[in-house]
C-alpha cells in the first residue's frame, strides 16, 4: 500500500510502499520502501508459536541492507519522540524533541533504526503497520498497541479497512514505564 497518501498528494516527499506477508495471520516478513528518501527497510520476524513454520526465517531488521537496532538510551532533551496529528494532545508531558512526519510507518521504523526514542500513532491502519510491525520487533523494539487486544493475528475474511489500530513504539523496555502513562488518553 502507499503510505503517506497526503504528503504524496501535496508533494511532501516522504511517503512510502509498505508490504507485508503474513502467516496465519500474523507478520513474518515486512518491506518498506521509501523512494523519495532512497530508503528501503525490510525484516524478518518469527514467533515461537508459530510450530507450523519449517525453516523459519531468522529474526533480523535492515536498512538498505545494514542491520539496525532501536536506540537503548535513557531518555534526555536530546532525544526524538514521533506523534502523530491526531495525537497531539499529549505534546505537552513529552520531555524530547518532537517530530511529526505524516507517515506512520516510518514514525515506527525510525524507532526500529535507532533514529527516534519512541512514537505514538492514533489511527494507523492495518496497511500501515504490518510491514512495520515485522520490522520493528525483528529489530528489538518495544511495540505496544493500545487497545485491550493484541494486533495479530488477523482473522481471515474480517474487513480491517475502518479499524484503527492505536499504537506506541519503543526503543527500549525501560521507557514504557514513562510514556505508557502520557499516551493514555489516545488508548481504545
Amino acid at each position: 500500500s502507499l503510505d503517506a497518501t497526503t504528503n504524496f498528494a501535496q508533494g511532501i516527499p516522504i511517503w512510502g510502499t509498505s508490504i507485508a506477508l503474513l502467516y496465519q495471520g500474523i507478520p513474518i516478513f515486512g518491506y518498506i520502501h521509501l523512494p523519495p528518501l532512497h530508503q528501503s527497510y525490510y525484516g524478518f520476524y518469527y514467533q515461537e508459536n508459530q510450530t507450523n513454520l519449517t525453516n523459519p526465517p531468522i529474526t533480523r531488521a535492515f536498512l538498505n541492507h545494514q542491520p539496525i537496532q532501536p536506540n537503548q538510551d535513557n531518555i534526555t532533551g536530546n532525544h526524538l519522540f514521533n506523534l502523530c496529528s491526531r495525537s497531539t494532545k499529549i505534546l505537552p508531558q513529552i520531555p524530547t524533541k518532537i517530530r511529526m512526519l505524516g507517515i506512520a510507518s516510518y514514525n515506527f521504523l525510525l524507532v526500529a533504526c535507532g533514529a527516534s526514542i519512541g512514537g505514538v500513532e492514533a489511527t494507523p491502519r492495518i496497511w500501515d503497520i504490518a510491514g512495520s510491525w515485522v520490522i520493528a520487533k525483528a529489530a528489538g523494539a518495544v511495540w505496544i498497541p493500545l487497545e485491550s487486544t493484541d494486533i495479530f493475528p488477523l482473522k481471515i475474511g474480517k474487513d480491517y479497512s475502518s479499524h484503527p489500530f492505536p499504537t506506541l513504539v519503543l526503543g527500549n523496555q525501560q521507557l514504557v514505564s514513562y510514556f505508557l502513562p502520557l499516551v493514555q488518553p489516545l488508548r481504545k
